[in-house]
């Protein structure tokens, strides 16, 4: 089989996209003399090399960066900010809330917090609860 016969659908695209590219440049060097056709045709090229060469840097970057991120937490590497220890009324509040004799904001304000930061804080606890540990 040739790599002709392998491509997929996009490869396809892209190679028609190409040999259309290589028309238009081919017929627009046509309008100057030769010398400056070959110069500016090297430049493209360069210019082409370079801009490959700069994706693939990236790209390989961008794995050694997520192997690094995956070893991390292999080890046990916790990433982002610590969770700051929620105060002693917690669980009364928390409780409270959820039973409904008061609301988020009233708990929130009550433990000193956002809404928000009180809310996935009671989430965390729920999840800690729902699964314990092992």
């Amino acid at each position: 089989m040739s790599a002709e016969q392998t491509r997929t659908p996009d490869e396809e695209r892209l190679q028609a996209e190409l040999r259309e590219l290589a028309q238009e440049i081919a017929g627009s060097l046509s309008a100057v003399d030769a010398a400056s056709g070959r110069e500016l045709l090297s430049d493209f090229v360069s210019e082409l090399f370079f801009c490959v060469t700069e994706q693939q840097r990236r790209e390989d970057r961008r794995q050694k960066q997520a192997q690094g991120i995956a070893a991390a937490k292999a080890r046990g590497v916790r990433f982002g900010r610590t969770a700051r220890p929620v105060p002693d009324n917690f669980d009364q509040l928390h409780q409270a809330w959820r039973e409904g004799r008061i609301s988020l904001k009233q708990a929130a304000e009550s433990c000193g917090m956002a809404r928000g930061t009180f809310y996935n804080a009671a989430l965390r606890r729920e999840r800690q609860a729902e699964s314990p540990a092992v």
